[in-house]
């Protein structure tokens, strides 16, 4: 199992490596414009992470609804990445995986692995990207609470939260929202096609930015719906990480019932 593991990590990076390459150079040039907008009003890499990463927040009336494009494209570009190596590899390579492995759990208990390692790796690069190229624009390199950070962002707060509180809760929501979307992705598989299923995801995000219900799986990364920004509906980080866990493990179980049931071989 362990082999099939980082056979994935290794082949995954190999296919995709220009669909990354295209993921992080789009980001490095939103994180470019977002410090440069920025620069003269003394902010740091915290507030760049915030611009670049906040949803639109809680609708109350249609008429203030706006497409939070950065958010979005944060969310859905790794679940499309994910979602087309698991397309790719399931269509051309199982076959002689499943003969080679002779497992069709192990086979499935890899692929989950993958997608862990994918949702984790994928967020601490991009972070990590923001942090570096903002503070290199910006000249500051501190993770602390900025003037931008107090005259722009503080306001916006119902409870006090500090930069580094901000970032935590950004940094995790990405990670379990990516996990249990790319879950999701594939239990839906084993019974619909890829499109179908990248359809579906993309209807369950953008619901989640009309809807403040904290039931919805894409909710948990939107920052502005935490209990700091919106105390009315409760979304704390405790919940976010013990739902999404539990919505992942369950996605994933019943995604390897289903594909022992299948007949493949």
């Amino acid at each position: 199992m362990s082999r099939l593991f980082f056979r994935d990590v290794i082949y995954s990076v190999s296919y995709g490596k220009i669909k990354y390459l295209a993921f992080f150079a789009i980001a490095a040039c939103l994180t470019i414009m977002k410090s440069v907008e920025i620069k003269p009003f003394s902010a740091n890499s915290i507030d760049v992470m915030f611009l670049m990463l906040q949803d639109n927040g809680t609708i109350r009336r249609a008429a203030d609804y706006q497409v939070p494009f950065y958010w979005e494209f944060i969310q859905f570009f790794p679940l499309i990445l994910i979602g087309d190596f698991l397309h790719q590899d399931e269509s051309s390579n199982r076959t002689y995986l499943l003969l080679r492995c002779r497992s069709k759990i192990r086979y499935m208990i890899a692929k989950i692995g993958w997608m862990t390692w994918q949702s984790g790796w994928l967020f601490i690069l991009l972070f990590f990207l923001i942090y570096v190229l903002s503070s290199l624009i910006l000249g500051d390199f501190s993770l602390g609470s900025s003037s931008y950070f107090q005259q722009q962002i503080m306001p916006m707060m119902e409870a006090k939260a500090s930069p580094a509180s901000l970032f935590v809760h950004m940094f995790i929501g990405f990670v379990v929202t990516t996990m249990v979307l790319s879950a999701l992705q594939l239990l839906c598989i084993q019974f619909i096609s890829p499109i179908a299923t990248l359809f579906i995801m993309i209807c369950l995000c953008s619901l989640s930015t009309f809807s403040s219900s904290k039931w919805l799986p894409a909710i948990h990364s939107m920052i502005l719906k935490r209990n700091f920004f919106d105390t009315a509906h409760h979304l704390t980080l405790g919940f976010s990480v013990a739902y999404s866990l539990l919505v992942y493990v369950l996605a994933c179980v019943f995604a390897i019932y289903a594909f022992v049931k299948k007949d493949i071989l």
